[in-house]
C-alpha cells in the first residue's frame, strides 16, 4: 500500500485492509467466539487451544474480556469477544468481529435454559443487517456450554430443543448445536480419563470446526476477496465524496477571491477618480 493512499486512510482502515490481505495470503481460518458474559467463552477457547491452565484467555465471574483478543493455534485464528451483555459499545465490537469471521461459536450456558432477550436481540440484528443470514447460520456452531452443571441429560436436551426452536423462529432454518463441557475435558486430560474426554464432546466440536474449515475453504477465500473489494469500493466512494467536498470548498474560495478582487478593483477605481478630482481642483 503506497504512502499516498495511507495518508488518506484512518488507522482502522489500514488495519482492516492489512488483516484481510494477510488472511487471504495465509489461508488461516478465523474462529470467533461470542455470547453473553460468564457463559464459558474463554474457558472453551482455552480448551480448544489446549491451554488446560486457562492462562491464555482470561476467565472469571466478572467481565474480563473488554477487547477482541486473538490467538493463532494450528491452522485457526481464535478470537475471544466481550460479552453481549457487558457494555453497549461491546456489542459493536462483537458485530465487527463476526463480520470479519469465517466460523462462529455462539456460546450459551445450559443452566440459562433458552436464549435470553439479549441473545435473541443480537441474533435478530444479525438477521436484519446480514446480507445473507443463511450464510451466518451455515458458518455458526451454537455451543451449549457447561453441561456438567446440568442436573441430568434431559435438561441438556430440553435446552437444545428450546434453542433450536428460537433459531428457526428467527432465521427460518435449523442450525448446528453442540453441547460441551470444557471443564470435563480438561479434567479428563489431566487425569488421563478417556471417558471424561469423550463425554465432554469437545472432540466432536473440534471435528465440526475441522469439517466446516474444509467445506468452506474455497467459499471463505472468495468471501475474503469480496470483503476486500467491498472495502476498496467504499474507500473509493469516500475519496470521491471527499474530493467533491474539496472541489466545492475550492470553488467557494475562488468565488470569495473573485468577489474580493472585484470589490478591491472598484475601490481602487473609486479612489483613483477621487484623487483625479482633487488634483483637478488644485490645478484650477
Amino acid at each position: 500500500m503506497s504512502e499516498l493512499i495511507k495518508k488518506h486512510l484512518t488507522k482502522s482502515d489500514i488495519a482492516s485492509i492489512e488483516r484481510l490481505q494477510e488472511a487471504i495470503k495465509a489461508g488461516t481460518i478465523t474462529v470467533t467466539c461470542l455470547g453473553l458474559c460468564n457463559h464459558g467463552k474463554s474457558t472453551l477457547l482455552n480448551t480448544l487451544i489446549k491451554d488446560l491452565n486457562n492462562k491464555t484467555f482470561k476467565t472469571a465471574d466478572v467481565r474480563e474480556t473488554s477487547v477482541n483478543k486473538t490467538i493463532e493455534f494450528e491452522r485457526n485464528k481464535f478470537v475471544d469477544t466481550p460479552g453481549l451483555n457487558a457494555k453497549i459499545h461491546d456489542d459493536k465490537r462483537v458485530m465487527d468481529a463476526v463480520k470479519d469471521s469465517d466460523i462462529n461459536l455462539f456460546v450459551h450456558t445450559v443452566t440459562t435454559g433458552e436464549f435470553v432477550e439479549k441473545e435473541v436481540d443480537f441474533l435478530k440484528k444479525i438477521k436484519k443487517h446480514w446480507k445473507n443470514p443463511q450464510e451466518f447460520i451455515e458458518r455458526t456452531v451454537f455451543v451449549v456450554s457447561r453441561i456438567d452443571k446440568a442436573d441430568n441429560e434431559k435438561d441438556v436436551l430440553d435446552t437444545i430443543e428450546k434453542m433450536s426452536k428460537q433459531i428457526i423462529e428467527i432465521f427460518n432454518t435449523a442450525a448446528t448445536i453442540v453441547p460441551v463441557s470444557a471443564k470435563r475435558y480438561q479434567e479428563g486430560v489431566r487425569k488421563n480419563k478417556g471417558i471424561m474426554v469423550s463425554k465432554s464432546n469437545i472432540e466432536e466440536l473440534e471435528e465440526r470446526i475441522g469439517r466446516l474449515s474444509d467445506e468452506l475453504s474455497d467459499p471463505i477465500k472468495e468471501t475474503r476477496k469480496k470483503r476486500l473489494r467491498a472495502m476498496y469500493s467504499n474507500l473509493i466512494r469516500r475519496f470521491s465524496s471527499n474530493m467533491q467536498e474539496y472541489q466545492l470548498e475550492i470553488s467557494k474560495v475562488k468565488r470569495v477571491e473573485k468577489d474580493y478582487s472585484n470589490a478591491l478593483s472598484k475601490e481602487i477605481l473609486k479612489t483613483d477618480n477621487t484623487l483625479k478630482r482633487m488634483y483637478s481642483k488644485i490645478g484650477a
